[in-house]
């Protein structure tokens, strides 16, 4: 995307990795490579106005003049190598940045139900797939490499617009039939931070933590008792265990159809202040804290927007 250096650009990152993926590991891109994260973040600090996103979001909630390439760095889920690989480029650098923390899997070997399907259709000896999700019919071929990538994008998409209970049925049947014993828990891109990890990482006014739900639920699918679950256990989870408020959060998915006016009149009363989505977009000066837009870095081949040159 073409970005105008008169609105304020957000970056979304989830993993930064030096880890050589196997089969159709990371297909997504969600985690890039430590050499990139580098390259851009030099990039950013030659040749933007980095701010922090609190600062950022005030700023252009005010209505002020944003300054030329304005730009914040977040990163959602919490993965582990959010500090192994990222926090030292970003420190190299002196660019601020906000980690948002599904905290059900801080310091766990719990992973994302995404991470699993992945695992599970890469290293299936199936060559397809025939089986019922969800109550439904799903078919596709293996034998081949994107053919194994599509299926994993199809399986996510269906079980994204489920009930939590429904899904973790579905997911219980696709793992009966993949049949991978390898649970993928010494994958390093699929492993979180520690909460010590957090803590070191939180320890340094350039880098705020928030809430990104406990479960990485998709919080608008969600009844009122489960939506205040996710949101006020995550809060109060962070706030035990760093000793200080949080009121920063991230939409899980962070599509429009992903939150609604209930989702925010709940993070508003929890006294969430900022809470971006992850819709593709810059913002200019007046936009609403709860509907700023991010740009997803590297996540399905979304380049790097600020230049060209930079991978």
């Amino acid at each position: 995307m073409a970005v105008d250096e008169r609105m304020a650009l957000i970056l979304l990152y989830h993993g930064v990795t030096d880890a050589l993926s196997r089969g159709i590991e990371n297909f997504s891109g969600k985690h890039i490579t430590a050499e990139a994260f580098d390259r851009q973040m030099a990039y950013l600090h030659a040749n933007a106005s980095v701010f922090s996103l609190r600062d950022l979001a005030t700023l252009v909630e005010a209505g002020a003049e944003i300054p030329p390439n304005a730009v914040a760095v977040t990163f959602d889920d919490g993965y582990r190598n959010n500090y192994d690989f990222a926090l030292s480029i970003l420190k190299s650098h002196g660019i601020p940045a906000t980690f948002f923390l599904s905290t059900g899997l801080i310091g766990t070997d719990r992973q994302f139900w995404t991470d699993k399907v992945e695992h599970w259709i890469n290293l299936t000896c199936r060559v397809s797939l025939d089986l019922v999700l969800d109550g439904e019919p799903f078919q596709c071929d293996l034998r081949e490499t994107d053919q194994r990538i599509e299926a994993v994008i199809r399986i996510k998409s269906k079980l994204k617009s489920i009930s939590p209970s429904e899904r973790d049925d579905a997911l219980s049947e696709l793992n009966r039939y993949c049949e991978v014993d390898d649970d993928g828990k010494d994958v390093s891109n699929y492993q979180s931070m520690s909460w010590d990890q957090v803590r070191d990482l939180d320890s340094s006014p350039d880098y705020e933590v928030g809430g990104h739900t406990v479960n990485h639920e998709i919080m608008a699918y969600l009844d009122d008792a489960a939506l205040e679950r996710e949101i006020y256990d995550c809060i109060a989870t962070v706030e035990t265990e760093l000793g200080h408020e949080c009121d920063l959060f991230s939409y899980p998915e962070g599509q429009a159809e992903h939150y609604d006016g209930r989702t925010i009149a709940h993070l508003r009363e929890a006294g969430v202040s900022i809470c971006p989505s992850a819709i593709d977009g810059t913002n200019g000066p007046g936009t609403d804290p709860f509907q700023l837009r991010r740009v997803m870095v590297g996540f399905m081949g979304e380049p790097f927007p600020m230049a060209v040159s930079v991978a």
